[in-house]
């Protein structure tokens, strides 16, 4: 595939990370994804760190824009951003700009549909319990076994029989932590 033709999923934050501006096919991913809510009235104005669940996750991004900011080089964090039908492996590759504004580019490198998992769908309805789940690889921790991938985890977990899927919490996994490439 040539370069030019893959689909951009481009935002942008200024120096104090307010998200100046997001792509057309930014916002048609979020419609497509089952959040229309994502106007770029809606997103433009608002602080990165709305829209980024997870202490862990906050800190690893808060390290990556520092280094893009001090070095000026770009930092490429492969990624899965899943819907309940599909595996998506992406790549978002950020940028420094002018006046220490930052480039994102989600960049689709591989999709392949999976057993449903209403486990990633936002709509079904939750329980109490909680699933941590690495906001990357998408792997979940399921205790003694460690960071399964999301379909063992739901399957050993019970969870495709449950009428409520648990609660997530968002963190990075370890192996994640380290391939980023700086220190949270």
């Amino acid at each position: 595939m040539v370069r030019s033709s893959i689909r951009r999923y481009r935002y942008a934050v200024d120096a104090g990370d307010t998200i100046v501006s997001v792509s057309p096919e930014w916002l048609a991913f979020a419609r497509e994804n089952g959040a229309p809510e994502l106007t770029e009235p809606a997103v433009a104005g608002r602080s990165l760190w709305d829209f980024i669940e997870g202490r862990e996750t906050v800190r690893l991004y808060q390290a990556i824009l520092q280094r893009v900011r001090t070095t000026a080089q770009p930092v490429v964090l492969p990624f899965r951003c899943d819907s309940p039908t599909l595996r998506r492996y992406m790549r978002l590759e950020i940028n420094s700009q002018s006046r220490a504004g930052i480039q994102f580019d989600g960049l689709m490198e591989h999709v392949e549909p999976c057993t449903p998992l209403r486990l990633l769908d936002i709509q079904f309805p939750r329980s109490e319990k909680v699933l941590t789940l690495c906001s990357l690889c998408k792997r979940a921790l399921v205790e003694p076994a460690g960071w399964l991938e999301v379909e063992d985890a739901a399957a050993r977990l019970h969870l495709f029989e449950e009428k409520q899927a648990p609660q997530l919490r968002q963190t990075v996994c370890p192996q994640c932590s380290v391939g980023a490439g700086v220190s949270v």
